[in-house]
């Protein structure tokens, strides 16, 4: 089965004409089944190189949340989403929001915004130039367009800015190295898993589980094995790169 094939299954969704109908469907489903998460972060700077962004390959990505229950951050999550539209037919490019996230815009009767690399309740495309707010347990999410940006503020939540024109792989090279910095990127504050079980967003935060309700956050903090329980069997995640990821965030902070 080739790499498109293989995203799909995990999805659990058959090919179809790319329409806006389709594309929430890719959206809702991404959402709820590949993971947001800072383990393959660590990994992936320690063990990759500059040249190749510290990414792995397209098809190693894929294969990799397939069988391992990962996904990434935004830069991961974006990249492989662009992927799967542009081999299902979409018009899809990336977007920049200021100071550094990836996002994507679909162009079909309108340009869209998409969104699946935010841990926010985005589970379909919003019409790019019109402004929203969404609340969920976790959040309310505003989207107010401002002329040529958007003001992305999240409650609660960092206040990011959306440029509206499209920005090409390589221009992102710059803003992505960024995010690789062992003492200032955000993704290497802590080992995090974020994810729906059965409905709910919840959240992995080192050696806590975090559940979002009205926006209030109730944390627990939990014994070794029962982190190995909530990656195998509720995040249905790869114990051993949670294990992998923790030494390297070790021997970092030791090196400091």
């Amino acid at each position: 089965m080739n790499t498109k094939g293989k995203f799909l299954r995990h999805l659990g969704l058959e090919e179809k004409e790319p329409t806006l109908s389709y594309l929430n469907e890719l959206i809702e489903a991404h959402q709820t089944k590949v993971r947001w998460e800072t383990w393959t972060k660590f990994i992936d700077f320690e063990e990759r190189d500059e040249n190749n962004f510290f990414l792995p390959e397209i098809d190693e990505y894929v294969d990799r949340v397939c069988t391992t229950g990962t996904g990434g951050t935004c830069w991961t999550l974006a990249r492989g989403f662009h992927f799967l539209l542009k081999e299902l037919g979409f018009d899809v490019s990336y977007l920049y929001m200021e100071p550094g996230h990836l996002c994507l815009q679909v162009m079909l009767d309108q340009p869209y915004y998409v969104d699946v690399g935010y841990c926010a309740p985005l589970y379909k495309a919003y019409p790019l130039n019109e402004s929203f707010t969404v609340s969920a347990d976790t959040e309310t999410f505003r989207y107010q367009v401002k002329g040529e940006d958007v003001l992305v503020e999240r409650e609660p939540g960092p206040t990011k800015t959306l440029k509206l024109i499209p920005v090409t792989w390589e221009e992102m090279k710059e803003p992505l190295m960024k995010s690789h910095d062992w003492n200032e990127g955000f993704a290497f504050h802590s080992l995090r898993i974020f994810g729906y079980i059965d409905g709910e967003p919840v959240q992995l935060r080192d050696k806590s589980i975090r559940r979002f309700k009205n926006q209030t956050i109730q944390e627990e903090e939990l014994a070794p094995e029962e982190i190995r329980f909530w990656i195998e069997k509720k995040f249905n995640a790869d114990y051993s790169l949670y294990e992998k990821a923790k030494d390297i965030k070790t021997v970092r902070k030791h090196e400091e």
